[in-house]
């Protein structure tokens, strides 16, 4: 499998996972609230800054999705998803060192934060890594080439 073509399943894949992700936060209905709720039971951010989190994520994490599948503006997209579970990770860690049983909020509802959790993400994180690294320097390649 040429680089090229892996670079386009890794953009499917965490494409897809990120649309997944938003989608199962909103729907069905009710699942908003369980979501803020997941969000609070980190205990790492004040109440005001949960409510937003919760509503905004989903919507960032389905407009992430849809442009790391499209492909447009890869390099920036691919970065600040790279970033976005960087965070995630960071929370997580921090929420399951102190001992705090928390729901990981991850892909719906009903799923504790444990070490697989943290393994599967730092995998997702592997990903938009190499999609980030492969945009940048695909970039810089071409830049290169035009001089």
């Amino acid at each position: 499998m040429t680089l090229k073509v892996f670079q386009l399943v890794c953009r499917l894949v965490l494409g897809g996972l990120f649309l997944y992700a938003g989608f199962t936060k909103l729907y069905p209905a009710e699942h908003r609230l369980l979501f803020e709720i997941a969000v609070s039971s980190y205990q790492l951010l004040p109440v005001p800054v949960v409510i937003i989190v919760a509503q905004v994520l989903p919507w960032v994490e389905i407009t992430l999705g849809i442009l790391l599948i499209v492909g447009w503006k890869l390099r920036y997209f691919a970065t600040f998803a790279a970033l976005l579970l960087g965070a995630f990770i960071a929370a997580m860690g921090i929420t399951y060192a102190r001992g705090i049983e928390a729901d990981c909020g991850c892909f719906g509802l009903g799923e504790p934060i444990s070490p697989l959790t943290l393994l599967r993400d730092s995998g997702v994180l592997a990903i938009a890594l190499f999609l980030a690294v492969y945009a940048w320097r695909k970039e810089s390649a071409a830049v290169s080439r035009a001089s």
